[in-house]
């Protein structure tokens, strides 16, 4: 008996490591969230209360997929940081999720193209409320004038061009009654829209498409809490040489501090940029709280950027 015993544990000793190899491991995923010091909401909110959504979501949706998420939070000065060093690639950064703000209205160049670097190379960019308008081609209507104003009051030296990843523009219209006024009532103006936007909730539409980003919620609404300003269709040029835009989600109403204008415009987008993938998102799923299909939207849409979805 006690040589049957040590010839099964000899047995099982030499043929772990071949067991071992055979267990299939959960995909890791790594995420970068970018957080910039020339913007004074990463600064003061960021890292204290929005990264803490994210890890959570992300912390949610490990067992809901089986995958594990590695989240890093890289900063950049306007002189260097760990995306103008080329740590999305050394680190073999998935997504990069860029989480809104202010700072994309100025940017420095080689952040800029560190990101494009990252995105062209196969990598996954998400860009949410601000970071949406960051991704797109540009702010349709608002001309130099409304840009130097815009410019003045939020203390930069003037708009920065934008990562031209996705063919869509950001609705500027929204905007342009705000740029009307003087600097004072301007800012008054600025933050009471900050101070509306995370008790807002606005209807969402899924669109079915032939992308399974959001396959369980085809044609459903859910609410979520609205951020910057809609997505409308971008350069009828750039439509010859930039890859198709599939519209993932279109506003289907509208809540302070926005007005009905919104409706039917574009509120989530997908599209690829060279051998990666890009998702714009003007409103925030991820920071809707207590609704757990927004919270879902927000972890599928980190997975197709991972090339977990198709």
């Amino acid at each position: 008996m006690r040589k049957i015993v040590i010839v099964s544990i000899t047995l099982f000793l030499l043929l772990f490591p071949i067991l071992a190899d055979s267990i299939p491991s959960k995909k890791v995923i790594k995420v970068a969230i970018l957080r910039q010091k020339w913007d004074p909401l990463d600064v003061t909110i960021g890292d204290s209360v929005s990264n803490n959504f994210h890890k959570l979501l992300l912390k949610e949706a490990e067992a809901r997929y089986d995958v594990k998420f590695k989240i890093y939070e890289f900063w950049d000065d306007w002189n260097g940081g760990d995306v103008q060093n080329g740590s999305l690639i050394k680190k073999h950064i998935d997504v990069a999720i860029a989480p809104g703000g202010f700072g994309f209205w100025c940017t420095p160049e080689k952040y800029r193209k560190e990101i494009k670097k990252f995105v062209r190379n196969g990598g996954g960019f998400y860009g949410i409320c601000g970071d949406s308008i960051f991704g797109s081609i540009g702010i349709k209507y608002m001309n130099n004038k409304y840009a130097d104003i815009g410019s003045k009051l939020l203390g930069f030296k003037g708009l920065t061009p934008m990562l031209c990843l996705v063919n869509v523009y950001s609705d500027g219209s929204v905007f342009v009654e705000y740029i009307k006024k003087s600097i004072l009532m301007m800012r008054i103006d600025m933050i009471r829209f900050l101070l509306e936007l995370p008790t807002s909730r606005a209807p969402i539409y899924i669109v079915p498409s032939s992308l399974d980003i959001q396959k369980p919620y085809f044609n459903q609404k859910i609410n979520v809490m609205l951020g910057a300003p809609p997505m409308v269709d971008g350069s009828a040029m750039r439509k010859l040489y930039m890859p198709k835009v599939y519209t993932i989600a279109v506003l289907k109403g509208y809540d302070k501090p926005y007005s009905e204008d919104i409706e039917g415009k574009k509120a989530i987008v997908a599209s690829r940029y060279g051998k990666g993938r890009v998702i714009l998102s003007a409103v925030h799923p991820e920071l809707t709280i207590a609704n757990s299909k927004a919270h879902d939207i927000y972890a599928r849409n980190v997975l197709w950027l991972a090339r977990v979805i198709n």
